[in-house]
């Protein structure tokens, strides 16, 4: 179900956009004459067009999957990866597409897309039980109400775009009854070269309730993407999320959680073909609650970055079949050969609270190298030779107090008796290192 929805998006967003990025910016009738052509270019892409109907000044038509591989081909020259299997999956559903020219003051194009059938895999599949039976005739039921909605406006210069999606409060009678809710939830972007170059999102609540079982809700959450170099690669991705509140039955356990104040951002950099990528995610708090113990987290940060990915090998790897191991091992082989760097800059917990103590947290930092000269044959033969391919860093920090409680576990104690950390301020300070095959704590050697 969840590939199911993330391609119902992609479908109804993607395509729209591409379809009206290459509309004409003249008048009514010349953007009639650019939208032949757009559709028959869309069929070769491995889309189907029919049921066409053109008035004056509106008009509709119902776009398919036909050919998955050409349709999965043509999102990858848009940036946005999807799987040939996952187009495959798609077959069988039908978008339906109501245009409008020139709406208002502000639109050249407006657009409502709305899927008026589920795909093949959910309609027609084999041993269906009365509970999937059910679910499908509830789902299109909301499809003839056309519950599922997204509209878009594009400007006279086609050079921009807004719109949202149709609110959303649908109850399913399933095992347990459930209900979805989506509200607020709008966008807006800009268009430069028949591509998507940035987009910002907004969405009010997001919400699904299983009865007794499942509850969650997510508000307040923002995002915006930035496409800011030469490639499809080089990008920036940024969001936002007020609160996360999770409450579940596990076991017929209770467990609660809540998260505040999320951020996240993602970017990647192309040089010489050789892509860079760092990200960062930040939580202001976070609890969690299992019946019996509370933890509270405060001020939790994780980032990481990784360089020197080829990104021409790993294209080649992405279409390389999964059962050709001899050519995925070379291709392998050969992206390791770039000396791949990656880095754990913070991975940190600035306070926390357990078992009603407040207490300072951790901090972990950490890098890792691979050796370009890495011979992946001699360490299939020998997996310890691995080791002297591989360099890394990693240096752990904990207060006294939260080392006191991890000390108590046995296993813990037996490895404190024997490798004694750092004591800097007040901080149990763990110094690892793996260089040419060794192995040192502290500065001692382990292996």
């Amino acid at each position: 179900m969840k590939k199911f929805g993330l391609g119902i998006v992609a479908i109804i967003l993607l395509t729209a956009l591409y379809y009206v990025t290459a509309g004409s910016t003249q008048l009514r009738d010349e953007m009639k004459i650019r939208v032949n052509t757009e559709l028959s270019k869309l069929q070769q892409q491995g889309f189907g067009v029919k049921e066409r109907m053109v008035k004056e000044k509106n008009e509709h038509f119902v776009l398919s999957v036909e050919d998955p591989k050409k349709v999965a081909a043509f999102y990858q020259t848009q940036g946005t990866e999807l799987e040939v299997k996952d187009a495959e999956a798609l077959k069988g559903l039908k978008i339906g597409v109501d245009l409008t020219y020139l709406n208002d003051s502000y639109s050249a194009l407006s657009a409502d897309l709305y899927p008026l059938s589920l795909p093949d895999t959910l309609s027609k599949a084999k041993e269906l039980t009365e509970e999937d039976k059910a679910l499908i005739d509830q789902l299109n039921e909301m499809l003839r109400r056309k519950a599922i909605l997204v509209h878009i406006d594009f400007n006279k210069m086609l050079s921009s775009f807004k719109g949202y999606v149709k609110d959303i409060n649908e109850t399913l009678m399933l095992k347990e009854k459930t209900v979805i809710t989506l509200k607020g939830d709008s966008f807006k972007g800009e268009i430069k070269e028949d591509r998507i170059t940035a987009m910002d999102q907004k969405i009010e609540q997001i919400g699904l309730v299983m009865g007794e079982v499942l509850a969650l809700h997510i508000e307040e959450s923002k995002s915006d993407y930035v496409l800011n170099g030469k490639t499809l690669y080089d990008s920036h991705y940024g969001f936002t999320v007020k609160n996360v509140t999770l409450q579940a039955k596990v076991k017929e356990m209770p467990i609660e959680m809540h998260f505040s104040e999320i951020s996240g951002e993602d970017t990647t950099a192309v040089t010489d073909n050789l892509a860079n990528n760092s990200m960062k995610l930040k939580v202001a708090s976070a609890a969690i609650n299992d019946g019996s113990t509370e933890t509270k987290l405060m001020g939790s940060t994780f980032s990481f970055k990784i360089s020197n990915l080829d990104m021409d090998i790993l294209k080649q790897i992405d279409a390389t079949d999964v059962n050709d191991t001899e050519k995925i091992n070379t291709l392998v082989q050969s992206l390791l050969g770039k000396g791949i760097k990656m880095e754990i800059p913070t991975l940190e917990v600035k306070r926390l609270a357990y078992l009603g103590q407040e207490m300072d947290g951790f901090t972990i930092t950490s890098s890792f190298a691979v050796n370009k000269n890495i011979d992946l044959a001699a360490a299939k033969e020998n997996p310890l030779a691995l080791l002297n391919a591989l360099d890394s860093k990693t240096k752990i920090t904990l207060s006294d107090a939260l080392f006191a409680i991890i000390a108590q576990q046995p296993q813990v104690m037996l490895l404190a008796m024997f490798i004694q950390p750092k004591v800097v301020n007040g901080k149990k300070i763990y110094e690892l290192e793996l260089k040419e095959g060794k192995l040192t704590v502290n500065g001692s050697p382990l292996m």
